[in-house]
């Protein structure tokens, strides 16, 4: 596991690329459509490029602007789909809708505390994904492995997956200095009830991080009983990221 990251791009992470050629505007035969922000990165235009929006394509070839992270984990490329503020978590579309039902939030206009991709976006970005992650308070922090989470497609499709208290493998997850690689971890999401989340004060699952939990504990999404010691939730100005990638 990759436990460092780039001070840089977390110091920067609110500042938009500087100007450019743009890759896509080439001439018709060379016409590049990057569906993620990891075409960017395969293609090299985004291995030393500043985080911050980017032009993609989605699977009818509708172009829409996204947020790339191409430096917090070195050889990966994030693209942002979903990111709120504490003080909006009991919105609809960040408190009990899953990400299999459509429910855009200003996804044309990037921003932190109120941010949702629409369906086809997320499902664009998921054909040509390996990777999701969630964060926390990355505009402050950027990723420094800390109540962080990071999984695998193949093992546990978040973007379908509709269950409730289910064991579900990880590559790596972080709740409040809990720290598990390559466990089970307890995932709910259900219609109309819970978006994506893990119940942190449930054991049952490889990991475990009830200690120090408070009851019934949300982390990274829903937040009915929010504790203030994981950083997602530690005050109304946290804010949660949901992310999908690859790597190199």
């Amino acid at each position: 596991m990759t436990v460092e990251f780039s001070t840089w791009c977390r110091k920067k992470v609110d500042s938009c690329p500087t100007s450019k050629p743009d890759p896509t505007d080439m001439s018709p035969a060379q016409t590049f459509h990057p569906y993620s922000c990891l075409d960017y990165l395969e293609r090299g235009t985004g291995c030393n490029s500043s985080c911050g929006v980017y032009k993609l394509y989605d699977s009818n070839g509708n172009s829409f602007p996204a947020y790339c992270d191409f430096q917090s984990e070195p050889g990966t490329a994030w693209t942002l789909v979903m990111s709120w503020s504490q003080s909006h978590r009991t919105l609809a579309p960040f408190r009990n809708t899953p990400f299999k039902v459509n429910s855009p939030v200003n996804e044309n206009a990037q921003n932190w505390k109120l941010y949702r991709l629409s369906l086809a976006r997320m499902k664009s970005l998921q054909s040509h994904s390996t990777h999701w992650r969630a964060t926390c308070s990355y505009p402050t922090h950027g990723v420094d492995f800390r109540d962080y989470v990071r999984g695998n497609f193949k093992d546990f499709d978040i973007v379908n997956y509709i269950g409730d208290g289910q064991c579900k493998k990880v590559e790596f997850v972080s709740i409040r200095n809990h720290k598990g690689m390559h466990q089970t971890a307890r995932f709910w999401q259900t219609n109309g009830a819970w978006g994506l989340h893990i119940d942190s004060s449930h054991a049952g699952c490889q990991f475990n991080p009830s200690s120090g939990s408070v009851s019934s504990e949300d982390s990274f999404g829903f937040y009915g009983s929010p504790n203030p010691k994981f950083r997602c939730s530690k005050d109304d100005q946290s804010t949660t990221q949901w992310w999908f990638g690859g790597h190199l």
